[in-house]
């Protein structure tokens, strides 16, 4: 069974430059605090179909497996998918905002099996999952402010 999770935040830049830096995967180990690594970037990041490989760690475990853009409308939207490891879909959607951006993450995800029984449950694991978000816009916001 798939779980969905959703943040948005503000973010005082163009929807462009947004767009534009959460689409390259080379960046996303600079935001997405429990992502280890990207490498074997192949082709342009925001070219469907475009792949990268990924290292995601958590709770003391790590997962492995490649990544491939699904959609890129520059300044709008952006959307990929991971396999392996973990099975997600992550879109980010980027709107004018008061001067800047309102950006919106959203993801879907399967917990691996064999990390079903080391997660917390209830309120600790969305608690948990707030945070990490809260720290992927925080550091958003760091890097793209003006």
């Amino acid at each position: 069974m798939a779980s969905t999770f959703e943040i948005s935040g503000h973010i005082d830049n163009t929807p462009e430059a947004v767009i534009a830096y959460v689409a390259d995967p080379r960046n996303r180990p600079l935001f997405f605090p429990s992502l280890k690594s990207i490498s074997d970037v192949q082709g342009e990041p925001t070219t469907v179909g475009a792949s990268w490989k990924w290292t995601f760690v958590a709770l003391g475990m790590q997962f492995s497996g490649r990544g491939r853009c699904l959609k890129h409308e520059p300044g709008k939207l952006y959307s990929f998918q991971t396999d392996g490891g973990i099975q997600s879909t992550f879109t980010y959607r980027a709107e004018p905002e008061s001067g800047g951006t309102k950006l919106t993450v959203s993801l879907e995800y399967q917990v691996p099996e064999s990390a079903k029984p080391k997660l917390p449950t209830g309120d600790r694991a969305q608690k948990m999952r707030e945070e990490e978000a809260r720290h992927v816009l925080e550091n958003l916001q760091l890097i793209l402010n003006r």
